[in-house]
């Protein structure tokens, strides 16, 4: 099956990762984010500045995709970090609902992405439903350890994705 573009245009500048999302931020993209994340941290990146300006909304498992991403850089350099910028209201209380806002920088307002960057679509390999599941199990567990007020959000669902799995 050949690659195919995922709701991400990215670009690279030196040690810093521009992602902008476009559409839904959800359990059915994030394995491409995570994937293409690994991939630039490998590579030195240090930085990601993730555009939510054409972004509908984050599901949960995003929203512990990105922590973990945040959770993966943050003792890399002092510069290393998660930047969300381009963040609406509606954004802003999901993402500081489930405790993110702690680790990952949330800037409201409007925001440029430096004009000298060139954006592409990031293509990607599709993911078995085994390998969507232990991303979501791995997100769900990264954000109860953030805040545990989220064991009562997701502690079910977690469950119920563990009993999947096995």
């Amino acid at each position: 099956m050949p690659p195919k573009s995922a709701p991400f245009q990215i670009a690279r500048s030196d040690n810093a990762i521009y992602v902008r999302v476009e559409g839904l931020g959800s359990m059915n993209n994030a394995s491409a984010l995570d994937a293409f994340a690994e991939r630039e941290i490998e590579d030195g990146a240090e930085q990601f500045i993730l555009d939510l300006s054409d972004c509908t909304g984050v599901d949960s498992t995003f929203m512990g995709t990105l922590l973990g991403l945040s959770n993966r850089v943050r003792d890399l350099s002092e510069t290393a970090g998660v930047v969300l910028i381009n963040v609406d209201d509606h954004a802003y209380k999901q993402l500081s609902g489930v405790g993110v806002d702690a680790f990952v920088t949330l800037v409201q307002g409007k925001s440029k992405l430096p004009s000298k960057l060139r954006l592409t679509q990031l293509s990607t390999e599709p993911v078995s439903d085994r390998e969507r599941l232990k991303l979501m199990v791995r997100a769900h567990k990264d954000l109860v350890a953030a805040d545990s007020r989220n064991e009562a959000k997701f502690g079910a669902f977690l469950s119920a994705i563990v009993a999947e799995l096995e």
